[in-house]
């Protein structure tokens, strides 16, 4: 199986803000060591570009299986992603830390049934892996 895994705005930055000092570099790690517990090849990109989400969306649409991201931000305001993921008709999930990302989601135009929250945004991608490997 493959994924397309996209951190959006300021992930970079995860470290500075992250509670337990998590790095964008060490989440990456632990994405791709649960990958390879689960037999998934991950892409992982990080943009703060919206358009880039849709370019990286369309582009690998035939070559993936499905999406995790990380939107952040974008949550009331991402309908070139929300766009683009209902063309590209693949599963996905919305991998969010509940704490600093709750006023987004609290007005996101995704459906919520997709967004994964929790305090540990790591703990957020690996019950996106989780879910969507079921699936």
């Amino acid at each position: 199986m493959k994924a397309l895994i996209i951190h959006g705005p300021n992930m970079n930055l995860l470290g500075h803000f992250s509670e337990n000092r998590l790095t964008l570099d060490k989440l990456n790690r632990s994405i791709r060591k649960i990958g390879l517990t689960k037999n998934i090849e991950c892409k992982i990109f990080q943009t703060h570009d919206e358009a880039k989400v849709a370019t990286l969306l369309q582009r690998n649409r035939n070559k993936i299986d499905f999406i995790v991201l990380n939107l952040g931000a974008w949550h009331p305001c991402g309908y070139i992603i929300k766009d683009t993921l209902s063309l590209v008709k693949k599963p996905y999930r919305i991998a969010e830390n509940s704490n600093q990302s709750a006023e987004y989601i609290n007005n996101t135009i995704f459906d919520k049934k997709y967004i994964i929250q929790n305090e540990n945004i790591e703990e957020s991608y690996i019950e996106s892996l989780n879910q969507l490997t079921k699936s």
